[in-house]
């Protein structure tokens, strides 16, 4: 099987399991946003397909990567977790003949990104090469005929396996609040004194302050 095979194969596993037609999944080249002054360039999307609901819309995309004996390691991942964010898709999805390397596992589950392990269960020998097409056709006879499955398939990663950390136990328990002493202080009423030569003189005792345990001071 070669690359444009398995790309083909994958397609079919995608409709399949989304409910899609074949026809609506699709390969695409998405030209990336133009800035001034520099180069343009174009991003090139194996599988895209688009599902939704009566309030949103949302756009997927997908790699195919055939490989013969070497897993999918963590910079392919993190690759198609960049062109993801330029093609504003909401989600991302890897698929490989062999699987994935710790490394690449790792990044899909911190970048969210779905990973799928998708083997031929067929004999490929006999599919067309080079022409998409007639490749697709052969695929969808040896499916109509039911002898057996196109493909096994197993799910690696579903990209939003975030575990859930515990809350935090604090260190020590929190002091109780202590309300502070009550203090009041009390001013005594004027009181008037008479001197020699008819003078007046207005004044009292000192403000009396009473603190913590009833005790009472006199200031002044």
């Amino acid at each position: 099987m070669d690359s444009d095979q398995y790309e083909e194969l994958c397609r079919l596993f995608i409709a399949e399991k989304v409910g899609l037609s074949v026809d609506d999944v699709k390969s695409v080249t998405i030209p990336n946003a133009q800035r001034s002054n520099l180069p343009t360039y174009a991003h090139q999307i194996d599988l895209y397909w688009e599902t939704g609901d009566e309030i949103a819309q949302y756009l997927n995309i997908a790699n195919a990567k055939w490989r013969a004996s070497d897993k999918v390691d963590q910079p392919d991942v993190m690759l198609l977790a960049k062109v993801r964010e330029k093609v504003a898709a909401h989600k991302a999805f890897m698929i490989s003949s062999v699987g994935f390397t710790s490394g690449a596992v790792a990044t899909a589950q911190d970048e969210g990104i779905a990973l799928h392990v998708v083997r031929p269960a067929i004999d490929t020998s006999s599919l067309p090469r080079g022409d998409r097409g007639a490749i697709r056709e052969a695929l969808r006879q040896v499916e109509s005929s039911g002898s057996r499955p196109l493909y096994s398939h197993t799910v690696e990663c579903r990209g939003m396996d975030f575990a859930e950390s515990p809350a935090p136990t604090p260190s020590r328990q929190p002091r109780p609040m202590v309300a502070p002493p009550r203090t009041e202080t009390r001013v005594a009423p004027t009181r008037t004194t008479r001197v020699a030569g008819g003078a007046e003189t207005r004044g009292g005792p000192s403000p009396r302050t009473t603190g913590p345990g009833g005790s009472t001071e006199r200031r002044g």
